[in-house]
């Protein structure tokens, strides 16, 4: 049988049950039963497991019999799927590349250190994004507040996701955050109305498109809670599949740049992220190297979950 090992950072090799988000567990639990029906071995394991002499993790996680089991025996991977937060994209990346001296590592780990960074999304995908700028100490902070053209303001940390980190209201308020520089300061786009021909009324969405080797794989909406400016799961979002002939027209030339971009890395799976202002103009708002499967799990229908799964099994 051939091995996958989702791998992440971390250690949390004590616990009785791993991954305290439960949608996440949910969803690799789902992706460890379909592995077993094809007869291959899905295991989740730290980084700090990998013994790279003998090209072994020592022990793993997996999800078998309706339960969570430790296995304490040496497992030799086919497929790492690298599911190992961004922010160490720089810290891991000498490391991770000679794991795939190895065996195949998946995302590459260029593919991810060139373009999950948010400041190297803004460079090279900047003339479809909000206006924004880089600030590393207080002081750079306040100045390119002031020259943002918004009257509110975003602030994020160069890596991470479901929303953690990030600052989303007034300029006053803003200053009085506490940051991890530096930091990307962005303009704030209202956007109250939704995606166009998708919301059924006014609120705070955004248009995931989620693409496998440069062809969309399966699109979604995240929507805010009430009272909310975050699209984000973790902050309390919803979420529902949106067929694709549905997505607007007037996304198609700026995803195919985008993607032009992108394609230099001809195997690899991303997400991008979009909104809309009042008016229906798009935004880019950032890309995704490793797009969660929380939401296609909980919302997609069996052929969208069966294929988002074997876009990682057909890597074999």
């Amino acid at each position: 049988m051939k091995n996958i090992v989702i791998v992440y950072a971390g250690d949390d090799w004590e616990k009785i049950v791993p991954i305290s988000n439960e949608g996440t567990r949910l969803a690799i639990q789902d992706w460890m039963d379909r592995a077993q029906k094809v007869g291959v071995n899905l295991y989740r394991a730290s980084i700090k497991w990998y013994d790279l002499e003998k090209n072994v993790f020592t022990k793993a996680w997996t999800f078998r019999e309706g339960a969570w089991q430790k296995i304490e025996n040496d497992i030799c991977p086919d497929l790492i799927y690298d599911k190992v937060l961004s922010k160490y994209d720089y810290s891991l990346l000498e490391y991770k590349l000679k794991i795939a001296e190895k065996t195949l590592l998946f995302n590459s780990p260029l593919f991810r250190a060139t373009f999950n960074n948010k400041l190297s999304q803004y460079v090279m995908f900047g003339e479809f994004m909000p206006f924004s700028q880089i600030a590393n100490n207080k002081e750079e902070l306040k100045k390119t507040i002031t020259e943002s053209p918004s009257q509110k303001i975003v602030i994020k940390p160069l890596y991470g996701s479901g929303g953690f980190g990030i600052f989303i209201g007034e300029k006053k308020k803003a200053l009085s955050e506490k940051y991890i520089y530096p930091v990307l300061v962005q303009e704030f786009i209202v956007s109250e109305k939704g995606i166009p021909g998708i919301s059924q009324k006014d609120e705070v969405a955004d248009l995931r498109m989620v693409y496998q080797g440069g062809k969309m794989a399966y699109a979604l909406s995240r929507i805010a809670k009430s009272g909310s400016l975050f699209t984000n799961l973790h902050q309390g979002a919803a979420g529902k599949m949106i067929p694709k002939e549905m997505i607007p027209e007037c996304l198609n030339d700026m995803a195919e740049k985008i993607n032009k971009k992108i394609l230099i890395f001809q195997n690899a799976q991303y997400s991008l992220d979009f909104i809309f202002d009042n008016d229906g103009r798009p935004y880019f708002v950032e890309m995704n190297t490793t797009p969660g499967i929380d939401l296609v799990t909980l919302l997609g229908d069996e052929k969208t979950k069966q294929e988002n799964f074997e876009s990682i099994t057909d890597l074999l």
